[in-house]
């Protein structure tokens, strides 16, 4: 949703969704869990094989997409909005819960 229509709501909806939305984030993060789980349980069952990259290998992967984030960074800023902030969030937050 687009801040505009978010505006358009009166407070007494913005409040109730963002409630609901507190209360789902978990419902919501466990369920996907779950589904992570059961997919992956099925996939090796099937004999399937998960496979860790070497970091040089993981680190090469990154290099390669480094311009499709500079892009997300730089076309957010034009509009205003924090990219590098959310980029920056969502980079951290992948490091601090790697397996």
């Amino acid at each position: 949703m687009n801040k505009g229509k978010w505006n358009a709501f009166p407070a007494d909806v913005q409040k109730t969704i963002e409630e609901i939305n507190v209360e789902y984030i978990e419902k919501l993060g466990r369920l996907w869990d779950d589904y992570d789980k059961e997919a992956k349980d099925y996939f090796i069952e099937k004999g399937g094989k998960i496979i860790v990259l070497p970091k040089a290998e993981a680190d090469r992967w990154a290099e390669k997409v480094r311009p499709l984030l500079d892009d997300y960074v730089k076309e957010t800023k034009a509009k205003g909005l924090p990219g590098d902030e959310a980029l920056k969030f969502f980079q951290d937050y992948l490091k601090a819960h790697q397996k």
